[in-house]
């Protein structure tokens, strides 16, 4: 029971910190000049760029022209071999939020090679002190209440840490402090890769990017190839979307715009590169089934943005929190990317089950991703059920509803005995970083 009671604390937890971004998106979204003009922009653009092999080669042409080495992984163990490879023998790397190397489990992947990966993101390192699964893109701690977050500070640091925002703050900045100053090779993952300045875009608020990217000796990029845009233009367009729904706010703190190692030449004209930076920055571009997906009926899913506002809106989600997806892949668009990967297919099919076919999500996406009739396709091609389509859509409907409701009241009884036995608090706030 006290498990569930958890489970339930960390869901009302969520909904609080979900609840607060939808106020705010409320109250900003009549600020944006052309916000529907924004989002038809945007989504002409994803259609343009998604399984664009001409855009993909001139990204990594003009790319490798200013100097960026860029490698094109086909799948996940390929994608760790390059980034083992370019590591070359560090001990020490410092991270930056990134959902595509939790896609592919890069830090659990280094561990057998000797190398520990930090999390530089407050949320995330966070979530990696404490071992759960992140509970939004961009506000992996939500789940999580002050705390929570103290028990696991003073469990991790061996002694007594305040609850206040401040002080938990203070003692996980302070602790990634110290492996900023050690390590040599940072990692990153990218929020778009522009084709025609062959440039990378990274937008977050905490500051943390700056310095995983400044490390002395070689800045790592993973991203994957859903992430090319034509130029820095439509990458900004994204990126202003991005930032009002996964957030809530009109702008980010921080946008940096990559497009080589830092240099100088200054004495005598000599070049001389890593100036105040990386001597080297490396693009990894991660295929990892997207190319099989853009060639299939289901090529608009990799259309997102990675913004996570299907999270904030699912009425699934609400109940069912990060149980609606697989790791790194949450809700209905999560599981359905899963599905659609090789070999996970036995273990997604349940969260397919889950959709309430609600189609909440579409109605709330940038880019009008069609998750809700996708999943029904899927789930129907899955099921080995004697029954004409549209009774079997309708039985899926029914069924997923009532498993639902069921969910439900017994979250909310949980939730109520949760107030007689614990203080309740407040959610958290979202900082948006890099995907």
């Amino acid at each position: 029971m006290s498990e569930q009671l958890e489970r339930a604390r960390h869901i009302g937890a969520m909904r609080k910190a979900f609840s607060l971004v939808k106020k705010r998106q409320k109250a900003n979204a009549v600020k944006i000049s052309d916000f529907e003009g924004r989002k038809k922009r945007l989504k002409e653009v994803r259609c343009q760029c998604i399984g664009n092999e001409a855009l993909l080669e001139q990204a990594i042409e003009n790319l490798r022209r200013n100097g960026i080495k860029v490698y094109l992984a086909k799948n996940k163990e390929e994608a760790i071999l390059f980034t083992a490879a370019e590591i070359d023998g560090a001990k020490l790397v410092v991270k930056s939020k990134s959902n595509l190397t939790k896609e592919i489990g890069l830090t659990e992947a280094l561990k057998p090679l000797g190398v520990k990966a930090v999390e530089t993101d407050i949320g995330d390192r966070i979530i990696q002190l404490c071992g759960g699964v992140p509970s939004h893109p961009t506000g992996p701690a939500s789940h999580l209440s002050r705390h929570d977050i103290a028990g696991v500070l003073s469990h991790h640091l061996g002694k007594k840490v305040e609850s206040t925002p401040e002080e938990l703050v203070e003692q996980v900045k302070n602790e990634i402090a110290i492996y900023l100053n050690e390590a040599r090779i940072g990692i990153t993952g990218a929020n778009a890769i522009v084709a025609e300045e062959g440039a990378i875009l990274l937008i977050h608020n905490e500051g943390n990017i700056i310095q995983v990217t400044t490390r002395p000796g070689k800045h790592i990029v993973l991203a994957g190839t859903d992430k090319i845009y034509p130029n820095i233009e439509e990458a900004i367009n994204m990126l202003k979307l991005q930032t009002f729904y996964a957030t809530g706010s009109l702008s980010t703190s921080f946008i940096n715009i990559i497009s080589g190692a830092s240099q100088t030449a200054d004495i005598e004209k000599k070049l001389i590169k890593g100036v105040h930076g990386p001597k080297e920055i490396c693009l990894i571009l991660v295929d990892n089934y997207r190319s099989d997906i853009a060639n299939s009926e289901y090529k608009e899913l990799l259309s997102c943005i990675g913004c996570g506002q299907c999270l904030l809106v699912c009425p699934a989600y609400a109940v069912y929190g990060s149980e609606f997806g697989n790791d790194s892949q949450l809700g209905g668009k999560g599981v359905l990317y899963s599905a659609l990967s090789d070999g996970a297919a036995a273990q997604s099919d349940d969260g397919l089950n889950i959709c309430l076919s609600c189609r909440k999500c579409l109605q709330n996406c940038p880019v009008d991703i069609d998750t809700p009739s996708m999943i029904a396709k899927l789930r129907l091609e899955r099921q080995k059920v004697a029954l004409e389509p549209h009774l079997a859509t309708a039985y899926n409907f029914v069924a997923s509803h009532l498993e639902w409701i069921g969910h439900a009241l017994w979250l909310e009884g949980l939730l109520l005995a949760s107030k007689f036995l614990q203080e309740p608090d407040n959610g958290h706030d979202f900082e948006k970083d890099e995907s």
